[in-house]
């Protein structure tokens, strides 16, 4: 026991000379302090290191191995959800650019688009896109600006008739239909238009 505390003893010795010499070697600078905490903790694993080797009776070696491939495991799956997440972040952005394309050639034609659902599949990895099915709904005119006739109002029937100018014709879905379908190379039977 004594032996032990002996070489203990000039352990921590050892260690306090080596520290003040390379305080007295190192430059003043922004630098000084690290140097000083680093030389801290290398005085203080000098002490505590033989006492937690005697306590758990063996030599008191940190295997860095074991760290370094836990590290690398967690970098591994992080990659994985970062590319994950990236490729959802794409798809997002993939369908509301054709969302936003979508209601800007209905402008351009005379029309507007409250609500546009696309249903998709999206490959990001191989770049390869197959759109199944297009919904667009509460299509009607724009309005103009012009003055437009009020339909006749009845009081006392729960009936309501839909505005005229803002109703499409059979003929105006099929060409937003077709317009669409050249477009993004989707069956016309694929794109609905206020469910039809």
């Amino acid at each position: 026991m004594v032996s032990w505390f002996n070489s203990w003893a000039q352990g921590i010795i050892l260690a306090v000379i080596i520290v003040t010499i390379l305080e007295m070697i190192v430059p003043e600078g922004k630098n000084k302090k690290y140097i000083k905490i680093v030389m801290g903790v290398y005085i203080t694993f000098t002490i505590i290191s033989p006492i937690i080797s005697k306590a758990v009776g063996s030599d008191f070696n940190i295997d860095l191995n074991k760290y370094e491939n836990l590290l690398n495991q967690n970098t591994e799956i992080t990659d994985t959800n970062i590319g994950d997440i990236n490729d959802k972040n794409i798809e997002d952005l993939y369908l509301t650019t054709i969302k936003n394309n979508i209601k800007k050639e209905l402008e351009e034609e005379g029309y507007q688009a409250k609500n546009i659902d696309i249903t998709a599949n999206i490959n990001v990895q191989k770049e390869e896109t197959e759109i199944y099915k297009i919904d667009i709904k509460d299509v009607s005119k724009l309005n103009n600006n012009e003055i437009k006739k009020v339909n006749k109002i009845e009081i006392g029937e729960n009936t309501l008739t839909e505005n005229e100018n803002n109703f499409l014709s059979s003929s105006e879905i099929k060409n937003i239909k077709e317009t669409l379908s050249k477009k993004y190379e989707v069956d016309e039977k694929k794109i609905y238009v206020n469910g039809n």
